[in-house]
């Protein structure tokens, strides 16, 4: 076997599980921009409550993060995302035969709990688990697949839906979020078969009490920094085409401008995979974290050349974020409380992402000075807080830093 062939073998579970992410973000989530009004209609409810449930799946999976996280280390990552791609199969199986806002609600937990079962954060422990050295750069190859879930959502759930119905529909979802967990029970059979794995063995303790101070604080900082950041992240995106619409009265320049983000997430996740490793993931992050109060300020000024450059920072930003996140908790914590420690840090970052559309909306009805100037001041926050790690020493030697 040549380097370059045994190289593509041994980054087959990287690009499985970032196919896998495509399918989690897609299918439990992106997916109810296309299915909310076909919900409602079933229902004979409006569009809000089907929101408002789905809003409820990600309070939930954000609370139960702690539980699932602890799941990923005693189980391991892979065996518990293939089980959320099965539990998120029956959830979207069920969903077109619900015929009252409760069964609707019943659903959206079996879906909220698939989500936080099966997506980045169970994607990045199972990427660690499986070759914590070069943790960086596999949760980079996952991330970059992730940034075009939404894109190849829309693109193939709209037209299948427009061409059969709401059954065929969910039941085709339902089918590949099943056909995924068979991929991924696969890879942790054949995973767990080359390291001789024991899943019955308890991993180290892990608790408040027992940890060093730069692991407390590592923890309180990755919490608070990435709480504010998905929460400027939410405020924003779902207003962005209300924002260009009032700057260039054309609602379709609007959606354009608001989409261009997308795919300069992707490319935030390019540069981070082409350049990063050479480079301490901690001052990559701080820039990226500046991304965000440039591009709101730039966004202000009523210029189309601006609001493009605009909405290019702001994607880029996010897109290293997402890699920075997965990979600085992994600097501080190893493989084997990985995932206790990262669930501590998701809870109040799904309640910040949870919280987003909401408070935007209203800061947004209130003003749009207040608006911006909310999330360029948190933005900063954001960013000192996210700062205080380059003063704290790494305490995983397993891991490369920077190449």
């Amino acid at each position: 076997m040549t380097p370059s062939e045994t190289r593509l073998k041994n980054n087959v579970p990287f690009h499985s599980l970032g196919i896998s992410q495509i399918i989690s973000y897609g299918l439990l989530f992106y997916v109810f921009a296309q299915l909310k009004t076909p919900l409602a209609e079933s229902l004979n409810i409006e569009e809000s409550q089907v929101l408002m449930a789905v809003s409820g799946s990600l309070i939930l999976s954000a609370m139960l993060a702690p539980k699932i996280g602890s799941w990923f280390d005693c189980y391991g990552a892979l065996f518990i995302m293939a089980r959320g791609f099965l539990i998120g199969a029956i959830g979207m199986a069920l969903l077109p035969f619900v015929k009252t806002i409760l069964g609707l609600w019943l659903c959206m937990i079996l879906i909220g709990l698939a989500y936080g079962m099966a997506t980045y954060d169970a994607a990045f422990a199972a990427a660690i688990q499986i070759n914590e050295k070069h943790s960086r750069k596999n949760i980079s190859y996952i991330a970059f697949y992730g940034g075009v879930a939404s894109t190849i959502t829309w693109l193939t759930i709209g037209p299948l839906y427009l061409k059969s119905n709401l059954i065929v529909t969910c039941f085709v979802i339902a089918f590949v979020l099943l056909a995924m967990s068979f991929q991924i029970f696969r890879l942790d059979r054949k995973n767990t078969s080359l390291k001789g794995q024991n899943k019955s063995e308890k991993p180290p303790s892990f608790s408040w009490k027992i940890l060093e101070r730069n692991e407390k604080i590592a923890i309180i900082v990755l919490a608070i920094s990435s709480s504010t950041e998905y929460l400027i992240f939410s405020c924003a995106t779902l207003l962005w085409i209300n924002w260009f619409y009032l700057q260039f009265n054309d609602w379709a320049l609007a959606v354009l401008l608001a989409s261009f983000y997308g795919p300069f997430q992707v490319v935030g996740r390019v540069l981070e995979m082409a350049f990063g490793h050479k480079f301490d993931a901690r001052k990559t992050g701080l820039v990226a974290f500046i991304c965000a109060p440039v591009s709101l300020l730039l966004v202000q000024i009523p210029s189309l050349p601006l609001a493009f450059l605009s909405m290019a920072v702001f994607g880029i930003g996010h897109g290293i974020l997402t890699v920075t996140f997965g990979f600085v908790t992994n600097m501080f914590f190893r493989a084997e409380v990985y995932g206790r420690a990262k669930g501590w840090i998701v809870l109040p970052r799904g309640m910040g992402s949870a919280l987003g559309p909401t408070l935007g909306g209203v800061l947004f009805m209130l003003s749009h000075d207040v608006f911006f100037g909310f999330l360029v001041v948190t933005s900063l926050i954001s960013a000192l807080f996210f700062a205080v790690l380059l003063m704290l020493k790494p305490g995983n030697n397993n891991v490369i830093m920077k190449d």
